[in-house]
């Protein structure tokens, strides 16, 4: 279907934040006016700021369009058409589950392909989609701009190959186009005026963390085609519109964050190239700087996030701005602060966010762990309470969020169990039960609150609290295989090993082929002196990993213990063989040459041992044993320069016979049990006396 193209002069530079000080806000919560307004009804406006940064009465009627105009769209209106916009370059995976999420309920498709090199137009193809090859040109704008100059229809949705519309609400995309009207509100407290839209924005769930976390933004992806709106940023493109706009709860669920980590580290240097170039040729816009943040931080680059966030936030306030993204500038370098420990500035810049927006329902979820980490218990059930307010209209109309995401969606259950725990280390049972069945309530996975306090109590070494919530977590879900884990490291902890190894048996029952636990079970076994069933256990992990450093090294432990030293040697040589600079085997075997005794092969393990600058004392001292049974006086005084020097004791001293030399040894063991290391002093006196008795 064809439609005749229309266009306005001047179109809409991005969705503002609009708003500052003293203006009535839309929205304004608990007697709290924030620095900017943000939609918080079912449907509201976007319109041009005037140059003072308030909306003039010109700016809310010079975008809506001419009487003319308004006609023609008002008889479209009746039956309007809908075209889906696409940019593709080797999506072949993805691509069907995005096509088949809208095809019932779009007029035509339209694919600008970019490169692809897979099977990604085969499979546009099979849903009709008219398809245009483009040359990329390091611009997602001018790739998105191509699609549009395409589109027939009356409006256009856009839409990416990692993405798909909720299959229940898919049939709304036909409702929301017929003749929509949103309310624009005046500058008259309580006048609202009805205008037909432009532009529709609907929620957009991410899944980050293999699904872990999710997040909601709304996003502009419906509007009018023929008035001539476009993208504008290489990278993450904004579009450019006019007019009023309205909410619709449209679930769109965006799945480009939850993908492997090769895949996210490709997409990481794409985006990062991309934004560092445009930095480069636009210094002084903060846009960049903030994407560039993100993508540092999605990457647990801290230091490179926060350096980014700051500049961007400097010059946002150079600029004044009251864009919804100077908000979240705030909130990444709080949580790249609080991820380095740095809980000052963490606070510093969620109280920015807070103060440019008291409303904003993420750095209350980040306050609540900066003032539980300081054990600043009032003031964190103050701002948790605070969180889990504002969370809820949000959970129940994801429509009224911003148009930047909200990350903290799925953290009420968090929430509650920090405020539980505050309550249970006061003594305040009650509140504390109560904060539990909230954070229980609060998730699908019931055991997850019980964990989670189980693990702050073993942290706190309270083993008696700890293992009253993992017991209770348990009782949630017998099967759980971490609850499982931290039960037995907490019976480890507090000395009942026989209840430890019940629960590493527990998790083999469940799952035979699980390394840790069987690892595991082998240490506890031979903790216990059970070596003949530690060996056993280790075996049984050496079968599914050969090169499992850690069972080969203990089986040979156990095997020392029951006298087995050939096959310790040989164990021992195994892990040479696989990682040849382990110093902790390295020491084991040449132990075990020298007891033989083996002097040469000995004195290679130890000489190795001083490569990796790993264990010199026990190195040096056995050296020294080594060199007087092969009576070499020489390389003796050597070793026991460097222990002299490693004891920071004094080395300028003449040597006039053996007696002196066996003295140096007296004093180094005196030093060594001045530092409390009595068997490291024994080693040096003994060597004193076999200096004597030798010489």
């Amino acid at each position: 279907m064809n439609c005749k193209k229309q266009y306005i002069n001047n179109p809409k530079t991005e969705i503002p934040l609009k708003g500052g000080r003293g203006r009535q806000n839309p929205i304004q919560r608990h007697g709290q006016t924030p620095h900017f307004q943000i939609q918080g009804k079912k449907c509201g406006v976007h319109a041009t700021q005037s140059r003072k940064g308030t909306l003039s009465q010109r700016d809310l009627t010079s975008a809506i369009p001419g009487p003319d105009r308004r006609a023609d769209r008002t008889r479209a209106g009746q039956n309007p058409t809908l075209s889906l916009c696409m940019i593709v370059k080797d999506e072949e995976k993805l691509l069907p589950t995005c096509l088949e999420s809208v095809k019932d309920y779009v007029d035509e498709i339209i694919i600008v392909d970019t490169g692809s090199t897979d099977k990604t137009v085969e499979v546009a193809k099979r849903y009709g989609a008219k398809i245009y090859h483009h040359q990329w040109e390091n611009s997602f704008s001018k790739a998105r701009n191509y699609s549009l100059k395409y589109a027939t229809c009356d409006w256009i949705l856009i839409l990416d190959a990692d993405e798909e519309i909720d299959k229940e609400d898919a049939h709304k995309l036909r409702d929301v186009i017929k003749d929509p009207v949103g309310c624009e509100t005046t500058h008259r407290v309580g006048c609202e005026t009805a205008h037909r839209v432009n532009a529709i924005l609907i929620p957009v769930f991410s899944k980050y963390s293999n699904g872990k976390n999710t997040s909601v933004t709304n996003s502009e992806r419906i509007f009018r085609n023929h008035l001539g709106f476009h993208f504008e940023g290489i990278v993450h493109n904004n579009l450019k519109y006019s007019g009023p706009t309205k909410n619709e709860n449209i679930r769109l669920y965006h799945h480009g964050y939850n993908q492997d980590e090769e895949q996210m580290e490709r997409k990481f240097t794409r985006t990062s190239t991309l934004l560092k170039e445009q930095i480069k040729n636009d210094p002084e816009n903060p846009v960049p700087h903030h994407y560039l943040a993100i993508s540092y931080l999605d990457r647990k680059k801290h230091d490179e996030c926060i350096h980014e966030a700051i500049e961007a936030i400097r010059l946002y306030e150079l600029r004044n701005s009251n864009a919804q993204r100077r908000l979240l500038t705030y909130y990444t370098a709080s949580v790249a602060f609080f991820r380095k420990k740095d809980l000052t500035n963490a606070e510093k810049y969620a109280l920015k966010a807070i103060d440019f927006y008291p409303d904003y329902v993420d750095a209350y979820c980040i306050l609540s762990s900066i003032f539980f980490l300081q054990k600043r218990s009032d003031k964190c059930i103050e701002v948790t309470k605070k969180y889990l307010r504002l969370l809820k209209p949000i959970e129940s109309d994801p429509s009224t969020a911003l148009t930047i995401p909200y990350n903290t969606l799925q953290h009420a259950r968090l929430a509650y169990s920090r405020m539980a725990i505050i309550y249970y280390e006061q003594g305040k049972e009650q509140e504390g039960s109560l904060a539990l069945e909230d954070a229980v309530n609060s998730t699908d996975e019931k055991w997850e609150p019980y964990l989670v306090i189980g693990k702050y109590f073993m942290g706190q070494n309270n083993l008696k609290m700890a293992e009253r919530f993992l017991i209770d977590g348990f009782k949630n879900d017998p099967k759980n295989k971490e609850i499982q884990y931290y039960l037995a490291d907490t019976y480890e902890k507090s000395g009942a090993s026989d209840k430890a190894l019940t629960y590493f048996k527990k998790i083999l029952d469940d799952h035979p082929d699980e390394i840790p636990a069987q690892y595991n079970l082998g240490l506890l076994l031979l903790k216990d002196s059970q070596f003949d069933k530690a060996i056993k256990s280790f075996k049984l992990v050496t079968e599914k990993d050969p090169r499992h450093i850690g069972a080969l090294f203990n089986v040979a432990i156990a095997y020392e213990r029951i006298g087995n030293i050939a096959q310790a040697k040989d164990i021992y040589n195994d892990i040479l063989t696989i990682k040849p600079e382990n110093p902790e085997v390295l020491v084991r075997l040449g132990t075990l040459y020298l007891n033989e005794p083996n002097y040469i092969k000995a004195e290679k393990c130890f000489l190795n041992t001083i490569k990796l600058d790993k264990y010199l004392l026990e190195a040096y001292l056995t050296l020294s044993k080594i060199y007087i049974s092969l009576n070499d006086l020489e390389s003796c005084v050597m070793s026991c320069d460097e222990l002299l020097r490693y004891l920071n004791l004094p080395r300028n001293i003449t040597i006039n016979s053996v007696s002196d030399l066996s003295k140096l040894y007296i004093n180094i063991g005196t030093s060594l049990i001045k530092q409390q290391k009595e068997l490291l002093a024994n080693t040096s006196f003994e060597i004193a006396t076999l200096i004597d008795q030798c010489h």
